[in-house]
């Protein structure tokens, strides 16, 4: 049995930062435990690990009582029914907030998964994509545009993402919207996503789960001008 929860995350990871976030929310007291995976052998295919989570993934939380839990949405339900005080969710008595921040730490993994195809410029050149790549790319360019449109339209609305007060959705969004920054997205054409992330960046939680190394005011690497190079006109595959 842990004699202290802890939290097994990864750097940056946008899974990882969530719960982080969640965890500072609710002022549990928890040990961090940094996996490293950018070399190799990766400390997630650690037999420590793996015996806590057999898929190899962080994040995962362990409970002072020896209770496991992983998959970053799974925990934060986990954390809000187990840890009701101070409340991450609207009372049953606003069910329309309620439903909104509920569904929308869901759709929080939708925006995710419709970035994801740019990660790929992460490591390999523009020269080295085939051409149904490139295309998959600037698919994916368009669909992140959509959707920083839905959200800015949300933003608009409430003071944070789902309500007036700071929500699991916040916990879920957030991190993807400060994760697409940091590979290149501008928000200068969002002004109400923009206030959003302001607001939210300058939350003791959100400070202190800030990736370690990582600044606001940098992309490393710029992936969104990547991508907008390669959806220019004339641009061709290798």
């Amino acid at each position: 049995m842990s004699a202290q929860r802890a939290v097994y995350f990864v750097n940056g990871s946008i899974s990882s930062w969530r719960v982080l976030l969640a965890v500072r929310e609710k002022g549990l007291a928890f040990e961090p435990r940094r996996l490293r995976v950018m070399r190799e052998p990766r400390e997630t295919r650690a037999a420590e690990f793996l015996a806590l989570n057999p898929r190899g993934q962080a994040p995962v939380l362990v409970e002072p009582d020896g209770t496991v839990m992983n998959e970053s949405l799974a925990i934060l339900t986990y954390l809000e029914m187990r840890y009701p005080d101070p409340p991450l969710l609207p009372p049953p008595a606003e069910p329309g907030a309620l439903a909104r921040a509920l569904a929308w730490a869901q759709e929080s993994e939708a925006t995710a998964c419709v970035y994801d195809p740019l990660e790929s410029l992460f490591e390999a050149g523009p020269d080295a994509l085939s051409p149904d790549r490139r295309a998959a790319i600037a698919g994916a360019l368009s669909g992140v545009e959509r959707e920083l449109a839905l959200w800015e339209a949300r933003a608009r609305r409430t003071r944070f993402i789902a309500s007036d007060a700071f929500t699991l959705a916040d916990c879920a969004f957030y991190p993807v919207l400060a994760y697409m920054q940091r590979r290149g997205l501008s928000l200068a054409g969002h002004p109400a996503l923009d206030a959003y992330e302001r607001r939210v960046r300058g939350r003791p939680s959100a400070v202190a789960s800030y990736p370690e190394g990582w600044s606001h005011d940098v992309a490393r690497p710029d992936l969104f001008a990547k991508a907008r190079a390669l959806a220019a006109p004339g641009v061709s595959g290798s």
